[in-house]
């Protein structure tokens, strides 16, 4: 009886455990497939052009594989290519994705935007630190 309930138990917990590492082995070429179009920069580009979508609102600065710099908006989007316009001259720009190694917004980052915020938040709190120590030794 006992080694019944222990050859079940062995069975139950054997067959999810099998067809875990099955299912396992068949999805590598699929996440290898994935990290290899998410590592071409031409894909990267597409994505990130289609992601912050066509418009003045939509400002980038991108950045060239013969390290020429792009600024302006997005005006027009292709499936090989995009148009970014200057804004003071109007200048529309034809850049293949293929050119691409980095899009960037046109402002700062968010790291620039927290190390901001968080600079101010510390200068408040030295500043009064240092007035709660001036008022309480006079």
């Amino acid at each position: 009886m006992k080694r019944s309930i222990a050859c079940l138990l062995v069975l139950v917990m054997g067959f999810p455990l099998s067809m875990w590492s099955q299912s396992q082995v068949a999805n590598p070429t699929e996440a290898q497939a994935k990290k290899m179009v998410e590592r071409d920069p031409a894909s990267k580009a597409k994505r990130e052009v289609e992601k912050r979508g066509a418009g003045e609102r939509s400002r980038v600065r991108v950045t060239l594989r013969n390290q020429d710099e792009v600024k302006g908006y997005i005006s027009q989007i292709g499936s090989d290519s995009f148009q970014v316009t200057d804004k003071k001259s109007r200048r529309a720009t034809t850049v293949a994705y293929q050119d691409v190694t980095r899009v960037r917004g046109g402002g700062l980052s968010s790291g620039e935007k927290i190390a901001i915020v968080t600079g101010i938040g510390v200068a408040v709190i030295v500043i009064f630190a240092v007035l709660h120590s001036q008022l309480n030794h006079s």
